[in-house]
């Protein structure tokens, strides 16, 4: 019995002895784990440390708007954060078809600072052909025994490697005055419009390596990530605002020359009618002409039989005046259509339509027409009087053209002003038919008349059109009303 009991103790003591060890081992793995946890808080504290340096990198970058200062701000930000030696950002020159040095840092002897700057790499450079095919990076390393390692790398596959003494990686590391370096593309994975150079000297021991491990890879993929996404997008704004301003050149352009167009429009408007006033004027001028030859003719009569006395002579002389009175007011009426209008004025509106009449007066006359004016109040408005009455005219004479066409036994225009709350309204209608529906709505149009094209030249109405609605702000329309058409002009 004593001896069971021994037995049983000894197991006791033996189970509690593996239970001891069990336990032991669970304690090492924990503390095993306690440390992979310690570690990945401090990956995952450094990490979220990159990631503000980042947040606060990318906010100054989104207030820059040359690529130059972004490239600035880039290779200082690798030596502040990232931990490398030195950094160079070059930029693509489309004239030269290379990248150029746009920013370094890193290089504090002047003599190195400037050989940097001078360095060039041609677009058609072997070195970069690995990243124009689509690759995240390019990683060089040179070994102690001198010889240079290379790998091209995408979403972690190796795309290009090529190791031993690869003499223009390592010249090209010499040329940046690095032993180990990295190259990112920034921009366009196509062709990118920038890359990105970091890298270190010889024994640079307190500097991160240039390697592919996990950290460096994820820093530098972010920052490169941060600065291409800013560079396409300040493409994309220069872009588009080089098109916005190409835009509205072509706009002020297209303005200008509608403005002269409308310009000529209106000089040829006013040419069109020259012939038309020289009529008038031959018209207006051939009864006080005759008058003034019968008068003259009366004298010389009369001085053959009788000879004058001072009475017939001051008679022949006040006749002779007031014909020569007459011609001159009808001249007058003429020469103030043909003075340019160079600004605003306020011009009554009941003066420019009474001038317009005494214009057409001999051409109404010989047509067998008498206009009417029907004018209530005598309101003013501010414009251009000469081109307004050039407006008027063009109706007026239009207004006599179709009363010739048609000839209707007792011809008739009428003119009447009035006001329509701060409007100033001029109607001209007459009983010459009307205009035909299917055009009435196109005979404002630029060259469109129903006159054929040795009689009209499709400008006047349009002309018309341009002076009310463009340079005087109003309002001009037309309807048949009656038995012919009515303008409307409102200023």
């Amino acid at each position: 019995m004593k001896k069971a009991s021994t037995l049983s103790l000894e197991q006791m003591v033996e189970s509690l002895q593996q239970e001891k060890e069990a336990l032991a081992q669970q304690v090492k793995r924990l503390i095993r784990a306690e440390g992979k946890l310690y570690e990945y808080q401090e990956e995952l504290d450094a990490q979220l440390k990159e990631y503000e340096q980042l947040y606060d990198f990318n906010r100054r970058l989104n207030r820059l708007h040359d690529l130059q200062s972004i490239l600035a701000e880039t290779v200082s930000y690798v030596i502040d954060h990232v931990g490398f030696e030195r950094a160079i950002c070059f930029a693509r020159d489309e004239e030269s078809q290379s990248y150029q040095v746009f920013a370094l840092e890193g290089y504090y002897d002047p003599a190195e600072k400037a050989a940097v700057t001078s360095i060039t790499l041609p677009l058609s450079s072997p070195c970069l052909s690995s990243l124009f095919a689509g690759c995240d990076y390019l990683v060089c390393k040179t070994d102690r025994h001198h010889k240079t390692s290379c790998r091209a790398e995408s979403q972690e596959m190796i795309l290009f490697q090529a190791d031993g003494s690869d003499r223009r990686l390592a010249e090209l590391g010499s040329s940046f005055l690095m032993k180990d370096y990295l190259i990112y593309p920034l921009g366009s994975p196509a062709l990118p419009q920038a890359l990105l150079v970091v890298g270190n000297c010889e024994n640079a021991t307190f500097y991160r390596k240039v390697d592919g491990q996990r950290g460096t890879v994820l820093a530098l993929g972010n920052l490169a990530g941060v600065v291409s996404w800013l560079i396409e997008h300040r493409a994309s704004e220069q872009r588009y605002r080089q098109l916005s301003e190409e835009l509205e050149r072509r706009v002020q352009e297209a303005v200008d020359e509608l403005r002269q167009k409308d310009k000529l429009l209106i000089l040829q408007g006013r040419h069109a009618v020259m012939g038309e006033m020289i009529s008038n004027i031959a018209h207006q001028w051939r009864q006080p002409l005759n008058v003034l030859g019968l008068v003259l003719q009366e004298l010389q009569l009369t001085q053959h039989k009788q000879g004058l006395n001072a009475e017939e002579v001051d008679s022949f002389v006040k006749r002779s005046l007031a014909i020569i009175r007459q011609m001159s007011r009808t001249i007058d009426s003429f020469r103030h259509f043909f003075k340019p209008d160079r600004e605003k004025v306020e011009f009554r509106v009941r003066e420019c339509l009474e001038n317009t009449l005494t214009i057409l007066e001999g051409s109404f006359r010989m047509q067998g027409i008498a206009p009417t004016l029907e004018a209530v109040g005598d309101p003013t408005v501010d414009g251009y009087p000469n081109e307004f009455i050039q407006v008027l005219l063009n109706i007026l004479i239009n207004a006599r053209e179709a009363l010739t066409a048609r000839k209707p036994a007792a011809p008739q225009i009428l003119v009447r002003l009035f006001s329509e709350g701060d409007r100033t309204v001029v109607t001209v209608a007459d009983n010459g038919g009307g205009i035909p529906e299917e055009i009435i709505d196109r005979i404002f149009d630029p060259y469109f008349t129903t006159k054929g094209p040795e009689q009209g030249t499709g400008i006047g109405l349009f002309m018309c059109k341009t002076i009310v609605e463009k340079n005087m702000g109003g309002r001009i329309s037309v309807r048949n009303v009656g038995e012919g058409a009515e303008f409307r002009i409102e200023v």
